[in-house]
């Protein structure tokens, strides 16, 4: 399901109406590349590296006055890495419409901080694995302090807010309700929130794709490379080489074996949902959105997630647009960016943002990362 937000010309639009609209932008903000040495993914059995890129935002008064700001972590989508967003429209475009859009008061001033959520199999889907390392811990524990460490961020939960889109959609949604002392909003575009309903569209595709069996990750077969991917997240099996998953499934009958669909149930979005809704009680703003021609399953386990949460009185925003899992990609990103600044605070002075210490102690305390 590798995909890219080809927009060139609805951002375009969008740079027009706001050269049209906004203040003239006499500080810019910029997009810059910083390195974090992760201890979570080191010695993976993949062979990934443990040395990964993160693309940061930094917004127009960043390098000109002493504030703090508030924080959005954006994660990519399956197939790609922490430069998508900012390769899918040019980081020139990226930056002139983020400033933009703050200028003009659409959004706050924010830092937005990109990981690489890849892997040799595709994506992470942002969970620890023993095969391919912990990339939860990567993204909301390790990438987080290191952020708060050599930034300027208001250090407090109210001022975390998780995105993502696709993959990084279920990242965003999964991790928020992992870890609901850590962020106070989320946003998933595109996401899959309904591992078995999506496993009943999915698998008579895979099969389908295979007729000689199965042949591993990296097939050039689409729904073929996602199911690999996310078994190695979700039931790695180090004894059962040359690919070390076990697959939810037998094949070629394509019934679910049940242990290992137990295994993906334990991180599939309406499961935990249905299990225990306090995390998602505890945000300040659940947004999530999907395609009425998305990918197999995503629709109706985005409706399913839609009326658990209903059902369950936790308030929140769902959006079903017309067309497919990429498209309207800048009008989505917008919609899900200025609905999270409305729920993060201003920029401050540090006299103003006075939890910012006492957060980064106390994670020490609480978390952990495992080595």
């Amino acid at each position: 399901m590798k995909h890219r937000y080809k927009l060139a010309f609805l951002v375009a639009l969008s740079l027009l109406m706001i050269i049209a609209y906004a203040p003239r932008i006499f500080c810019a903000g910029k997009i810059i590349t910083d390195q974090i040495t992760s201890i979570a993914l080191k010695d993976n059995k993949l062979g990934d590296k443990n040395i990964r890129n993160m693309t940061i935002y930094l917004p127009p008064k960043y390098d000109s006055s002493d504030k703090y700001y508030p924080v959005i972590y954006l994660l990519h989508g399956f197939g790609s890495n922490e430069s998508f967003y900012v390769d899918s429209v040019t980081k020139d475009l990226m930056v002139f419409l983020l400033d933009g859009l703050i200028q003009s008061k659409v959004l706050k001033e924010m830092i937005i901080v990109m990981p690489d959520g890849s892997n040799k199999y595709g994506g992470s889907f942002f969970l620890n694995s023993e095969l391919i390392g912990n990339y939860e811990d990567y993204v909301a524990i390790e990438i987080p302090n290191y952020i708060d460490k050599k930034y300027r961020t208001i250090r407090e939960r109210d001022a975390y807010a998780i995105a993502g889109a696709s993959m990084g959609g279920y990242g965003s949604m999964a991790l928020a309700m992992k870890h609901p002392d850590i962020f106070s909003a989320v946003v998933a575009l595109s996401p899959p929130l309904a591992f078995e309903i999506m496993m009943k569209e999915v698998i008579p595709e895979v099969i389908k794709e295979n007729p000689d069996g199965m042949k591993g990750p990296n097939s050039g077969k689409q729904y073929s490379e996602y199911i690999y991917a996310l078994s190695a997240a979700l039931s790695p099996n180090l004894n059962n080489p040359p690919f070390f998953v076990d697959l939810p499934y037998e094949y070629p009958t394509g019934k679910l074996i049940e242990p290992i669909r137990q295994k993906w149930l334990k991180s599939d979005p309406l499961t935990m949902l249905t299990n225990d809704s306090s995390s998602l009680k505890q945000m300040k703003g659940i947004y999530f959105d999907v395609g009425n021609k998305d990918y197999l399953g995503f629709k109706n386990g985005a409706d399913e997630f839609h009326s658990k949460l209903t059902s369950l009185g936790i308030k929140h925003e769902y959006v079903v647009f017309n067309g497919g899992h990429s498209d309207n990609g800048v009008e989505r990103a917008i919609s899900a960016l200025t609905f999270l600044s409305k729920l993060l605070p201003e920029p401050g002075f540090a006299s103003a943002v006075d939890k910012h210490d006492k957060l980064a102690s106390s994670w020490g305390k609480i978390k952990k990362t495992t080595p």
